[in-house]
């Protein structure tokens, strides 16, 4: 049994300086949302800031307005159309945490206590990475801008499958109308995939799936597991997805739907230790500056600024608190919706109904 008394300090600890960057590094290679490419890294985003502020402008070209072509004639010239462009904002997001050398005892005790550390820390900032991701798509849809776009609830008045099935999943996709394919990952609670699997009545003579809700499904889906797709469309577990009152909240993604930069920061991990609290404490402390930004949406700051200040002595706040990052009132859409590239999809925990196969004719 190890011996924790004699445990490395972590004052005592020579923690290099790529140490944060390699916490940071690790929690996005175990992120399934950086890895399914739900969220692609833009490192100029955050490069922008170097001369300080909390803001990135980030321009974008607007479709070409659909006017008629002109008809050729001998009497007129050509005339030039121009392309409009617009510019969305995204916001610095500021973060620090620490940790006491007594909950890290046993880790420390090991033979490697840097690695032991940075799994734990990047652990951590990986559910982080999750918790901002998802408070960031409830700001998005609570927004005036996105009301009744790029949702469907199945659970809503009238609705009579309230299920994740075939019929309802479609419904939810072309909620982009043509754009439909650009949707490339499926994020589900790991319930929804238990009905994904319940659901399949497999013909036992050919092994094909014959019906759900009345719907036939496609081999692909048989069975579903993670990485395994519907119609195409890849799947994602994550149990922190909402969960109320028996309504789940999935989400479908494009490729880069989120666009995230992580900002150098000086001092980013720091040690230390007190010899007189607690008779000795070593403690360990972490600081991140990143932004993650939706496409299509942009970060009202005047509206942020104009609440946070009431509170804080009339002065302005330095970065948003979780619950700002999911307030509605400081996130406007400044895209086409067929043009914002994730749709939220609600389901209940019904079991999706199975066809009765027992009048099938017998071979």
């Amino acid at each position: 049994m190890a011996d924790i008394t004699t445990a490395t300090k972590l004052a005592n600890m020579q923690i290099p300086e790529w140490w944060a960057n390699y916490t940071a590094q690790r929690s996005v290679e175990q992120d399934q949302f950086f890895q399914s490419g739900v969220i692609s890294a833009v490192p100029n985003l955050a490069s922008q800031l170097n001369g300080g502020g909390f803001l990135v402008n980030m321009p974008y070209f607007k479709p070409l307005a659909d006017v008629d072509p002109q008809i050729p004639n001998d009497d007129n010239d050509i005339q030039l159309n121009t392309i409009e462009t617009g510019v969305s904002q995204a916001r610095l997001y500021g973060m620090d945490q620490g940790w006491s050398a007594t909950d890290l005892a046993a880790e420390l005790a090991g033979a490697d206590p840097l690695t032991a550390m940075g799994n734990s820390v990047s652990d951590y900032w990986r559910h982080i990475n999750e918790k901002i991701l998802l408070n960031t798509l409830d700001g998005v849809y609570s927004s005036t801008s996105m009301k009744n776009k790029n949702q469907f609830d199945a659970t809503a008045d009238g609705q009579t499958d309230n299920t994740f099935s075939l019929s309802n999943f479609n419904n939810a996709r072309f909620m982009l109308g043509d754009r439909y394919q650009d949707l490339a990952v499926v994020a589900v609670h790991s319930d929804i995939l238990k009905q994904l699997q319940n659901a399949n009545i497999v013909d036992p003579k050919t092994g094909n799936v014959i019906m759900v809700n009345g719907n036939q499904l496609p081999t692909q889906i048989q069975a579903p597991n993670p990485g395994d797709s519907i119609k195409g469309v890849r799947i994602v577990v994550d149990d922190s997805l909402p969960v109320k009152s028996g309504v789940y909240t999935s989400y479908l993604f494009s490729t880069g739907a989120f666009g995230w930069s992580e900002m150098p920061v000086s001092n980013a991990v720091a040690t230390g230790r007190d010899e007189l609290r607690f008779h000795g404490v070593d403690y360990l402390v972490n600081r991140r500056r990143f932004i993650l930004a939706p496409a299509g949406m942009s970060w009202n700051e005047s509206a942020f600024q104009a609440d946070a200040m009431k509170s804080n002595g009339n002065k302005p706040v330095a970065f948003p608190s979780m619950a700002d990052m999911a307030n509605g009132k400081y996130w406007t859409r400044v895209a086409d919706e067929k043009l914002i590239p994730f749709v939220k999809f609600t389901t209940t925990d019904e079991a999706i109904k199975k066809a009765d196969t027992s009048a099938l004719p017998k071979a």
